[in-house]
């Protein structure tokens, strides 16, 4: 905990402004996108952990659970995201945003009943011993 407190205060220090206040989706990922056809999305599902904040706080997911899993799929939405509105700096922000997803995982995990999301559980432990050591 004292790492992640550290690691939190020392990045955010170094963060400049975000893009928002706005609503945030919080779960943007391949399985809350409904999609039409092949190229045109229809909508989203899944608002539950929706709340306001940064808009940059919503490529955390589809990071870890699209670009880094399917690298070849990062290009084609950054065209269609740069398409709508101006892309943030991934870079800047991605990896404080990870640690971010990962901690609030950790409660997640602690609300919903750490048994039966162990697995989850598991997952966002190892990116925080990954991220603070």
């Amino acid at each position: 905990m004292k790492k992640c407190i550290a690691y939190y205060n020392e990045v955010l220090s170094r963060h400049q402004e975000v893009d928002g206040p706005c609503v945030v989706h919080m779960d943007f990922r391949p399985g809350n996108i409904l999609v039409l056809n092949e190229s045109k999305i229809s909508g989203l599902i899944d608002f539950e952990s929706a709340h306001g904040g940064p808009s940059e706080i919503d490529f955390t997911k589809i990071k870890q659970y699209e670009w880094d899993v399917y690298p070849e799929t990062k290009e084609e939405f950054i065209l269609g995201y740069k398409s709508i509105r101006t892309l943030p700096n991934l870079e800047t922000f991605l990896p404080f945003y990870s640690f971010y997803h990962a901690f609030s995982g950790v409660a997640w995990c602690k609300k919903r009943g750490i048994e039966k999301n162990k697995e989850f559980l598991a997952e966002n432990i190892q990116t925080l011993i990954n991220i603070v050591g």
